[in-house]
């Protein structure tokens, strides 16, 4: 029975045109390409150790890496076209009036048209710790100033002398100047004595002696004695506003203030060693020197504290 339906199953495949299979004729080429292969493959097999190199490649040197150093020459044509500055410097902005270059700059100082005025100076034998009393016309406000101190964001200090400021302006970069006309000059270190007034004995460089009834007479009008001369407190600079007495920026002639010894630019420190750091303090001291028998004052001159020794005649 197997051997009968095995006829079966072979009668039953398809059959070419003499009943052989499809491609018969092609098997055997096919076979020679498979046999060819695996022959092939073990032959490789056999010879590849041979193939194989029996020593290290020589060693190469590499290539040198590119510099990126360019020599000043390849730039020769920029700087000779004088496209740049060749010392590195800025050339400053054009005036209003279209003015400008490195010249303007140093130019000579000219008189300033900036709403500011001087009101006075006191110049320490170190430039750098001079000061100068500037009131602006705008503000209608009085503010002390050092050399490099900027004044409004309009100006920067570059010099103090007597009567006189030199700053650049920072809207030009023009170097300008204020100063005190000759008529209202102001002196330092005059040692002529104080003309002295009613009331009012001077015995040395700085000590007086005073009639209870001038104290008297003077503190009953307060605004009067405060139209004779104009202070502002003393700012310490680097201090953030710090108050160290306040400084005449203006006396008026023949005032009491100058009779009594004081000058321009004066700071009071102290009454009777007292700090005067304050508008409120200094308000306490002036009320109590109705009273008082021997009054002392530590006043800054020229960069010095001096002792003011006013003796009160009752």
């Amino acid at each position: 029975m197997g051997l009968f339906s095995n006829s079966r199953i072979f009668s039953s495949l398809p059959k070419g045109s003499k009943g052989r299979p499809p491609f018969e004729a092609f098997y055997i080429y096919i076979l020679a390409l498979m046999c060819g292969y695996f022959i092939a493959d073990l032959a490789v097999l056999g010879i590849r150790p041979a193939m194989l190199p029996t020593q290290a490649p020589p060693v190469r040197p590499s290539a040198p890496l590119a510099s990126n150093f360019v020599s000043e020459a390849k730039y020769s044509k920029i700087t000779d076209r004088n496209m740049f500055n060749a010392d590195g410097k800025i050339p400053p902005a054009l005036t209003a009036d279209g003015s400008g270059g490195e010249g303007a700059v140093d130019l000579p100082p000219v008189a300033s048209q900036l709403p500011l005025k001087l009101e006075g100076t006191l110049v320490h034998a170190n430039p750098k710790k001079s000061v100068a009393s500037i009131a602006s016309k705008t503000k209608n406000d009085v503010q002390a100033f050092m050399v490099d101190g900027e004044i409004e964001n309009i100006a920067r200090v570059t010099a103090i002398e007597r009567r006189k400021v030199i700053f650049r302006n920072l809207n030009n970069q023009r170097l300008e100047f204020i100063e005190i006309p000759k008529d209202n000059a102001v002196t330092f270190g005059v040692k002529e004595p104080v003309a002295a007034g009613p009331g009012i004995d001077k015995k040395g460089e700085f000590e007086f002696t005073v009639d209870q009834a001038l104290i008297t007479a003077q503190t009953s009008d307060l605004g009067a004695v405060l139209q004779q001369a104009r202070m502002v407190p003393n700012i310490v600079p680097g201090t953030g506003g710090q108050v160290a007495g306040f400084r005449f920026v203006a006396i008026q002639p023949g005032s009491v203030y100058e009779k009594l010894g004081f000058k321009p630019m004066d700071v009071i420190k102290k009454v009777n060693n007292d700090d005067v750091n304050s508008p409120t303090k200094a308000m306490e001291m002036y009320n109590a020197l109705k009273t008082e028998g021997r009054i002392t004052l530590t006043v800054e001159r020229n960069g010095r504290d001096e002792t003011f020794i006013y003796n009160v005649n009752r």
